[in-house]
């Protein structure tokens, strides 16, 4: 089975995202497991809200899934067997938004890692918004004008979120990037949803569920693309 990628532009859980995310749940097998959702972003700024936030949300979305919190906080708590149990049973794991390189240092080589990767191999869905959504690429903004390395779940991919409907300047943007790499702009409100193919390569095949414009920037150039139209990496 393939399992499917979201990266989602960001405030996740709000009225915007209901549409985007109820087709996002059409996707999900049946009986795959629950939601879960992961606030390890969040670890400074409420990571309780942000569960209670996802579970409001997705509870309102769907009456059949189940809908769960695993509070993964910190590196320590990223290795703790029954909270990894539970991501690795999920159907859809959601990682929250807040601070990226808390989550990219949090979870960096550990079991939530590997149980995210579980996830996908069983068909499963692995979603991340704004600091989650950049967390899950090859590459994210440093704290600096430059890039760093990710948790690489989705190879040759970075990601701005709370990108606005017009496109930014192309080589200020992509700065250092190698040529090879695609920096998608997602708007909030938006999901971009790739699909990974059956013998687990990146996704290359990518659609966009929300009103507003995904900004794709390769080295060649600026492209948009809008809900209805797919586009490859």
């Amino acid at each position: 089975m393939a399992g499917i990628f979201v990266l989602a532009g960001g405030d996740e859980f709000r009225k915007g995202y209901e549409e985007p995310d109820q087709k996002l749940l059409f996707l999900l097998s049946v009986g795959l497991g629950p939601i879960v959702i992961v606030p390890t972003a969040a670890a400074h700024e409420g990571p309780e809200r942000a569960v209670i936030n996802g579970l409001r949300h997705f509870r309102a979305l769907t009456p059949t899934i189940p809908v769960e919190g695993a509070l993964v906080v910190d590196a320590n708590t990223a290795n703790e067997p029954g909270l990894v149990g539970q991501i690795r049973a999920a159907g859809l794991v959601y990682l929250t938004g807040g601070d990226p390189w808390h989550l990219v240092q949090s979870l960096r080589g550990s079991a939530t890692v590997e149980a995210l990767k579980h996830v996908l191999e069983r068909g499963g869905m692995v979603a991340g918004s704004s600091a989650g959504a950049m967390a899950l690429c090859q590459w994210l903004r440093g704290r600096g004008s430059g890039w760093q390395e990710g948790l690489g779940l989705v190879p040759g991919v970075a990601v701005i979120p709370h990108h606005g409907d017009a496109p930014g300047n192309l080589q200020a943007l992509r700065g250092t990037l190698p040529a090879e790499a695609v920096v998608l702009g997602i708007p909030t409100g938006v999901n971009c949803v790739g699909q990974q193919s059956k013998d687990a390569t990146p996704p290359a095949q990518w659609r966009v569920f929300g009103a507003r414009p995904v900004t794709v920037y390769r080295a060649s150039g600026v492209t948009q693309v809008r809900e209805g139209q797919g586009f490859t990496l």
